[in-house]
């Protein structure tokens, strides 16, 4: 994913009660507002990780886990049910994902109606099938709440692109913006479930 920018809430009453299951020896939920550290320990690891080389040093170093652990009890606490989390019963969450209505000022036009804000995993649990099972179950919760036309943003420089593409996201746009000092260039993909939808019919 690109480094996120601040997230919407999803719509109130709008996304489904329980999302729950069991992926080997981790099991994918919807997050908890006690999921905020474990939620913030993954994304900063995960962002030193994914962001190694792309972006500067001094900026990856400075991650602080606290940080956002305040910041991710703030969400949670605002919108929990826009969030996922992957958790082991022996190492806690060891992925996250969240997702809510399109920021349609950063998209192209196309109706994009949901967005996928951050999808990580930390590195020795990636190929598990782990983060098939989170963009999946963003999509439904975005299709349940009526948004079929989603959207997501990934820095250029990474492989995660690849799996994106490989779970079917078409590149819909590309931007160039500021971050930490750089100019870091950024890819967008795009999935019309409600055309998948048809077309598997």
């Amino acid at each position: 994913m690109a480094p996120a920018r601040p997230a919407t809430p999803a719509p109130p009453g709008r996304m489904p009660a329980m999302i729950e299951r069991q992926l080997g020896a981790a099991r994918l939920r919807a997050a908890r507002r006690g999921d905020a550290a474990g939620i913030a320990r993954v994304h900063v690891e995960a962002w030193r990780a994914t962001y190694a080389g792309v972006l500067p040093d001094g900026f990856l170093a400075g991650l602080s886990v606290p940080e956002h652990t305040a910041r991710w009890t703030r969400m949670l606490g605002r919108r929990s049910d826009s969030a996922l989390v992957v958790k082991d019963a022996e190492e806690g969450i060891v992925g996250f994902g969240s997702a809510g209505p399109a920021r349609t000022d950063a998209l192209p036009a196309g109706g994009w109606q949901g967005e996928i804000y951050t999808l990580y995993l930390l590195t020795d649990w990636q190929g598990r099938g782990l983060g098939r099972a989170l963009i999946h179950g963003l999509f439904d919760r975005l299709a349940h709440a009526g948004m079929e036309r989603i959207a997501l943003w990934v820095v250029a420089g990474t492989p995660t692109r690849f799996f994106y593409e490989a779970m079917g996201g078409r590149l819909i746009a590309r931007r160039s913006e500021p971050f930490a000092g750089i100019m870091l260039d950024e890819l967008a993909y795009g999935w019309r479930l409600d055309q998948q939808q048809g077309e598997g019919a």
